[in-house]
């Protein structure tokens, strides 16, 4: 679904770093075309490519490292002048500079164009958020740049110059709001930019049409059912049997050659959590005949009886998604609202490095970087290829896959928060800012990152 981010030197501090400088220069930015870079190049043959310095292009972009671009980064380049806010010619085709305050919505109406054909003439969503010197293509341009996928036929579908914003609330789902407006949930989502129906949080703002939701009309009433026969009584079984695609606790007798792993696939939820809610360890040994409580697949049973659980008067929030990192109890728990809804067994910093404390907001979200820091000298230097799910939330602090090591409910990192690649995967989908199937993304006003709480 997304492609592989990978620095061509070296990353960890350094990437964050130079993608904070490279918002910082895009925010400042009038008049200037915006380069991506691609695998191979490098700062003295793109400065080559548009006729200006390698002095220049680290001084426009805030750059600290002549040798450093990494696959995918936004440089800004020099346009020689011309005027900000205006469309000018690039080849065969216009294009327009994004100025401060704009939005697809402004600049399609300020050259008369549909805000969905902008947007899939530029392949964003209509709801995608601009920077300041963001390049748009215009629609006039013979040869369009290739479109989003594919979206459904939107016969009969609210025209955006009539909708409305909506406000997603608790229990709000993509196909109650598309009856509840009188359109199909195909045509909810393709006025949205959505790709999937299953995915809503509360505080979303999403575009209906412009007609008041109708009043729900109440259920015609039917004559009660007779009730059934109470069956016999029977002793109940200590966990409930888990069905497939159910939800829910249940029991496991070992069998020879059973390992947390191998009962993980079995029941689809993590080998940590299943370890925790047994109070053992990753080395403990399993025996024939021994019985695990299985956790159900969002792990909410972890929670049960902890002894210093946070109170709903603690919560940062109790009308959007947010996370909570307990480090005492080494625990990761995703909330919409007061409702906890998915927990995670985690390993946060250690020793010299602990994981910061606070309240934040994810900043950034890479699907895959390479990480290295520490000292040569000391012994602690690392490099590790291809971390998964990044999201940062603190400077360097930040959510991650790991591959290295299945240690989780110890502190084993150097400050972030370490994850199994399957929970931090989960997490990086659920949580803000929406990653409309880029390599990375930074959250801004109109597309902000997730609420995190980090305590003690």
């Amino acid at each position: 679904m997304r492609r592989l981010l990978t620095p061509l030197i070296r990353g960890t501090l350094a990437i964050v770093l130079a993608c904070m400088g490279a918002v910082v220069s895009i925010q400042q930015a009038s008049a200037y075309e915006v380069h991506i870079v691609q695998p191979g190049e490098t700062l003295s043959e793109i400065a080559q490519r548009y006729g200006t310095s390698v002095y220049e292009l680290l001084q426009l972009n805030s750059l600290n490292d002549a040798n450093f671009v990494w696959y995918g980064q936004r440089l800004l380049i020099d346009s020689g002048g011309a005027g900000a806010g205006v469309p000018r010619a690039a080849g065969n085709s216009e294009v327009y500079v994004v100025q401060g305050g704009d939005s697809l919505t402004k600049i399609a109406k300020r050259f008369g164009f549909n805000v969905r054909e902008l947007a899939q003439f530029n392949g964003i969503s209509p709801l995608r958020w601009l920077y300041r010197g963001q390049v748009l293509r215009l629609p006039n341009s013979p040869a369009p740049v290739q479109l989003a996928p594919a979206s459904i036929s939107n016969a009969g579908a609210a025209d955006f110059e009539d909708s409305q914003r909506y406000t997603v609330r608790p229990g709000d789902t993509l196909a109650r709001l598309a009856r509840s407006y009188g359109i199909s949930l195909s045509e909810l989502m393709s006025m949205n930019g959505l790709l999937s129906a299953n995915w809503l949080y509360v505080g979303q703002t999403l575009l209906v049409p412009g007609a008041s939701a109708p009043a729900p009309q109440p259920a015609p009433q039917r004559a009660p059912e007779p009730a059934p026969p109470v069956p016999a009584l029977q002793p109940a079984p200590p966990f409930a049997a888990l069905q497939p695609g159910h939800s829910g606790a249940t029991s496991h007798t070992v069998q020879q050659g059973d390992t947390f792993d191998s009962i993980s696939g079995q029941y689809g939820v993590s080998a940590p959590a299943i370890i925790r809610l047994n109070s053992l360890t990753k080395s403990s040994a399993l025996e024939a005949g021994q019985m695990l409580q299985i956790p159900s697949r969002s792990a909410l049973e972890l929670l049960e009886n902890l002894p210093n659980r946070l109170s709903q008067a603690q919560y940062p929030t109790s009308t959007e998604r947010w996370i909570e990192v307990d480090l005492s109890e080494q625990l990761a728990v995703a909330y919409e609202g007061t409702q906890p809804v998915k927990a995670f067994v985690i390993s946060s910093g250690v020793g010299s490095t602990p994981t910061v404390t606070g309240t934040f907001r994810i900043w950034a979200k890479i699907a895959m970087q390479d990480m290295s820091g520490g000292s040569r000298a000391a012994g602690t230097y690392y490099h590790l290829k291809d971390v998964p799910d990044v999201q940062f939330f603190h400077r360097g602090y930040g959510f991650h896959g790991t591959y290295w090591h299945d240690n989780f409910g110890t502190p084993m990192s150097r400050g972030c928060v370490n994850m199994t690649k399957e929970d931090a995967k989960w997490l990086f989908e659920w949580s803000s800012p929406t990653v409309y199937g880029d390599d990375y993304l930074f959250s801004t006003s109109a597309n902000p990152g997730t609420l995190v709480l980090v305590h003690e």
